[in-house]
């Protein structure tokens, strides 16, 4: 068993500490030790486990992974740590299908139950994709990107990094959405965007474009 922390005692923080126990219970792998978080006081406790301090406590921990859904806060926190030689390993959880095994997948990403994946699936570092998702053939999506539950990345689509999907939005094939963009829930992309769009509606249109 090897020792793994959680940055980030948050909602989904507490999702992630749940996802190691069902690894655990497939395969015992992780020693779960604890969170750390900016936010609340070194010795409480959440979800039954201690937090172990702030991020700037982090020394001796060889593993960790981000539990934060929001991709800036998650790129700030690893680029603060970065070169200290912490190992962010990827958890999948037992009930996903992960499809082709030449399928890439970065480090540090978290991919929850119910998950569908299929072929020639490119995911970058630190991509969170959120319960019963489905990601098709050939879709890319960038380092940083958070995709919530109950979301459809089709065929070919192409997601930038730092990208946000809310819950029960989708893509629809062949497209492409740049960098640092946020989609609203229940949103249904149907033409390609650039970076930093922020999208809601069915079909989905630029709220940056309509101010």
């Amino acid at each position: 068993m090897k020792d793994l922390a959680i940055i980030g005692a948050g909602d989904f923080g507490r999702e992630v500490a749940l996802l190691v126990h069902q690894l655990n219970k497939a395969q015992p792998t992780w020693n779960l030790v604890g969170f750390y978080d900016d936010n609340l006081p070194k010795g409480s406790r959440v979800f039954k486990l201690p937090v172990l301090g702030g991020v700037g406590d982090i020394k001796n921990d060889p593993s960790l992974v981000v539990g934060i859904s929001n991709p800036k806060v998650k790129k700030s926190i690893v680029e603060k740590l970065a070169g200290q030689g912490f190992d962010f390993p990827s958890l999948i959880s037992p009930s996903c299908e992960v499809g082709d095994p030449d399928n890439f997948l970065g480090k540090g990403c978290i991919i929850t139950a119910g998950c569908i994946l299929t072929v020639n699936i490119t995911i970058g570092d630190f991509v969170i994709i959120n319960l019963a998702t489905t990601v098709g053939h050939d879709a890319h999506i960038g380092d940083f990107t958070s995709i919530m539950p109950h979301c459809s990345i089709s065929g070919g689509a192409k997601i930038g990094s730092e990208c946000y999907f809310g819950t029960g939005s989708s893509i629809l094939q062949n497209l492409s959405i740049g960098d640092g963009s946020i989609i609203g829930a229940g949103a249904v992309i149907t033409k390609s965007f650039p970076a930093n769009a922020k999208l809601i509606g069915l079909p989905a249109i630029n709220k940056n474009e309509t101010n």
